[in-house]
């Protein structure tokens, strides 16, 4: 009948306009986008990156996200687009455009993975003033002043001679697992002393190493960060959500209780403040991010050195090292052997030369251009683009800085000419406002333990040592790939 209209034509082109109008949207859509990082498309880079920054995360995802930045880096130069929105530099002016200059720039929200029981700490707050509230309130205890007070080194001291007696009772060690172990009860004495752990002894204290230092937490978190529903159905499907930190949590809560804390440690700065001021989970938090972070770094930093310097052809290194060492000691025999262990150059050359070449952070730090943009090396970027640098680039990238740069080569540290130029390009602690609180309780614990170790003992590969060595990527740090470095620890004459 006439009176019933075939609307099939009209639903038709209904349907045809609805899809063009959203076409056309996305088109306008697309291209308001890609005029608004036009800058991007101007910087060095593979074509791919203009488009997508799946590439990035699945080199982040396979473990390879360094070395893809660095091969990037050698081909392209100081700087590189690595995603539409994202770029990598290479250079000591973009560093402190990035980390210093102004405070730095903000950090992204990567850093909130880090984040203890939902509580934002030092390292997770992402808002400048945040971190500087949070900074302020135990700045002190890690200052150098404090850090070299004796109190403070005899408490390292004793823990680098527990490691030694450790590591000398049989004809090998895995100085990994005893590395992690001496940086864990060094950090947990600095936070809860006399409460810290005694892990090197074994026993339950031992377990938490286990759980801290041989997890690979990478692809997890990953997923978290640029897939979070996805990263939830793994969880629950791998039972990967089961809290394997929950015995250093238990530890830490316990030892916020405690009334007798030294009066040197951060725990008992911390209790200073009421509950109304600062809540105890926010307490804990804070200290388990330090031992967080005070593990793995010290730990690995010093476990790549000593393979390094166990090896052959570094026997005259570690001897000269040894000869300092043993002549400081016999100085400061009659007084304390800690005087001077922070004044020995070829010591804290061969320190120098290892933050270089396995830096505790080897991977990018990222950070935003703020809203309305801003200039890093030379480049205007807009707004809201990641931006980042990589110690394992800065550190190797300037052949005319670091020459030989993939050679350990600790005599490169001792020569005048030059060293202005190394100390600019050194990002091992990160830089500006926010780079590591703890870099000199780190740089004593390094300086305890070598010399606990080698003004007693030289070290050689041990027979059984065929663990890979290379470096193998978390998401912001690197480790031995096999977690084991097998050493023979045999007596100086």
């Amino acid at each position: 009948m006439d009176c019933f209209v075939d609307v099939s034509g009209l639903a038709n082109g209904v349907a045809s306009t609805a899809t063009g109008g959203l076409v056309a949207l996305l088109l306008v859509s697309w291209l308001m986008y890609r005029l608004a990082f036009a800058s991007m498309s101007r910087l060095p880079g593979p074509w791919y990156t203009n488009l997508t920054g799946l590439v990035l995360i699945y080199h982040e995802y396979g473990g390879n996200k360094r070395l893809w930045i660095h091969g990037l880096h050698l081909r392209y130069g100081p700087v590189v687009r690595v995603a539409p929105r994202e770029a990598s530099f290479g250079s000591a002016t973009a560093m402190r455009d990035i980390y210093v200059t102004g405070g730095g720039l903000a950090k992204t929200e990567l850093y909130t993975l880090f984040e203890q029981g939902g509580k934002r700490n030092l390292f997770t707050a992402l808002d400048k003033d945040e971190h500087k509230e949070k900074k302020k309130r135990f700045a002190d205890r890690y200052s150098n002043t404090s850090v070299l007070r004796q109190p403070m080194l005899n408490l390292i001291s004793e823990r680098a001679d527990v490691f030694v007696q450790q590591c000398t009772k049989t004809a090998s060690a895995d100085v990994y697992c005893y590395l992690h172990c001496y940086a864990l009860d060094c950090v947990t004495a600095v936070c809860f002393d006399p409460h810290g752990t005694r892990s090197l002894e074994g026993g339950a204290d031992g377990q938490m190493v286990q759980k801290l230092s041989y997890h690979d937490s990478r692809r997890t978190l990953v997923l978290q960060h640029y897939f979070p529903r996805l990263a939830a159905l793994h969880a629950r499907l791998s039972r990967a959500s089961l809290k394997t930190g929950s015995r250093i949590s238990e530890y830490a809560w316990g030892c916020m209780r405690q009334r007798d804390l030294s009066a040197i440690t951060l725990g008992s700065r911390l209790q200073t403040y009421g509950d109304d001021e600062l809540a105890m989970s926010e307490k804990v938090a804070e200290c388990l991010d330090h031992i967080g972070a005070g593990i793995d770094t010290t730990g690995d930093t010093l476990c790549f050195l000593m393979h390094e310097l166990s090896r052959p052809h570094n026997a005259a290194r570690m001897a000269r090292m040894t000869a300092e060492l043993q002549a400081a000691r016999g100085e400061h025999e009659k007084t304390d052997r800690n005087s001077s262990l922070h004044t020995l150059p070829y010591l804290d050359a061969v320190i120098s030369e290892a933050l270089r070449l396995w830096a505790p952070g080897t991977l990018p730090l990222p950070r935003y251009v703020p809203a309305g943009g801003c200039t890093v090396d030379g480049y205007q970027l807009p707004g809201g683009t990641v931006v980042s640098s990589q110690s394992f680039t800065l550190h190797r990238l300037h052949d005319d800085v670091f020459p030989e740069p993939d050679v350990f080569l600790p005599e490169r540290w001792l020569a005048a000419d030059g060293a202005a130029a190394r100390n600019r390009h050194m990002f091992a602690f990160s830089a500006g406002p926010r780079m590591c609180i703890g870099k000199n309780v780190a740089m004593v614990e390094m300086r305890a333990l070598l010399h606990a170790v080698y003004s007693r003992y030289r070290t050689t590969l041990a027979d059984d040592m065929h663990y890979s060595m290379d470096m193998a990527d978390q998401l912001l740090t690197s480790r031995p790939r096999d977690m084991c470095c097998k050493l023979a620890f045999q007596p100086l004459e």
